[in-house]
This record gives C-alpha cells, sequence and structure tokens, in this order.
C-alpha cells in the first residue's frame, strides 16, 4: 500500500485562483473592441494568450498541488519566512501608483513605482533608482503616446 501526500491547501487555493484569474482576464477581453482594419493580430490577441497561460499555469499548479505537492520549490533558509517589510515596500509601490497616475502623470508615478520596488527588493542605492526609474518611464510614455498615439496622462509634467 503506498502513502499518498496531504494536500497542500494553500497551494491549491492560489493554484485555482491563479486559473480563475486567467477566466477572468479571457472574459474581460470579451468587452474590448475587436476593431477593423487589416491587422491579423487584434487587440484582443495578447489578453487572450495571457489569460489562456494563465489558466494552463492554474491547472498545471492545481495538479501538482494535489499530486504532492508544487514542484521545483526551493527549500533552503531564504524561504522559510516571508519578508514582510518587503511585501509592504511593493504594496505601497503599487498603491502609490494608482493613487498619484492622474495627478502626478505616468512618468512620476512610474519613477516612484520603480524606485520603491527597487527598495523591496534591497536596493540602497535612491539616487540610482530614481534617476533609472525616471529614465525608463520617460521612454515607456515617449513610445507610448508618440509611437503609438496613446494618451498616457503627463500630470506635473504636462508642460514639457
Amino acid at each position: 500500500m503506498t502513502s499518498r501526500s496531504p494536500i497542500n491547501l494553500g497551494e491549491l487555493v492560489l493554484s485555482i485562483a491563479l486559473a480563475a484569474l486567467g477566466i477572468f482576464v479571457i472574459v474581460g477581453t470579451q468587452d474590448i473592441s475587436a476593431g477593423g482594419g487589416y491587422s491579423q493580430v487584434g487587440p484582443r490577441a495578447f489578453p487572450y494568450m495571457i489569460g489562456a497561460g494563465l489558466v494552463i499555469l492554474g491547472g498545471i499548479l492545481s495538479w501538482q498541488a494535489v499530486s504532492g505537492g508544487w514542484r521545483n520549490v526551493p527549500m533552503d533558509e531564504a524561504h522559510d519566512e516571508p519578508d514582510w517589510a518587503a511585501f509592504a515596500i511593493l504594496s505601497a509601490a503599487v498603491l502609490l501608483h494608482m493613487a498619484a497616475i492622474a495627478w502626478a502623470g505616468f512618468v512620476l508615478a512610474s519613477t516612484f513605482l520603480f524606485t520603491l520596488v527597487a527598495r523591496g527588493f534591497g536596493s540602497r542605492r535612491l539616487v540610482r533608482d530614481i534617476v533609472v526609474g525616471l529614465i525608463l518611464s520617460g521612454i515607456a510614455f515617449f513610445v507610448f503616446t508618440q509611437g503609438l498615439g496613446l494618451n498616457l496622462p503627463a500630470g506635473l509634467l504636462g508642460g514639457m
């Protein structure tokens, strides 16, 4: 008689939530206008691929959770306890970005986001993080507004 490993409930719940997120993305993609034109790849293609990928990964992880646990998870001292300070910094970064993008604009809000995420991952070079965040968000702003014709909020830097 073989003994079966117990199901890790946390892994199973997270796996199902990942698959549910994929389904949510796929269903939400239905609201995106298909648009006319000659393009073979419309605006729905990438959200569908992302949703399908999430559903597939959620299914694979669910299967692993019920058949002995997730595979290839590093088990060392660094993964014993969650880093709650990093989690708080990353959460604050996302919330600040959402709150600031309308009034501060895309470039400044994304610079704040980059800087705080870098801090959450352990960077202690504040000036470098700000400069890199400003450069990357400035390039992204330019590409999306000038190259793709999308309207991103300019915010406080609107006159530049």
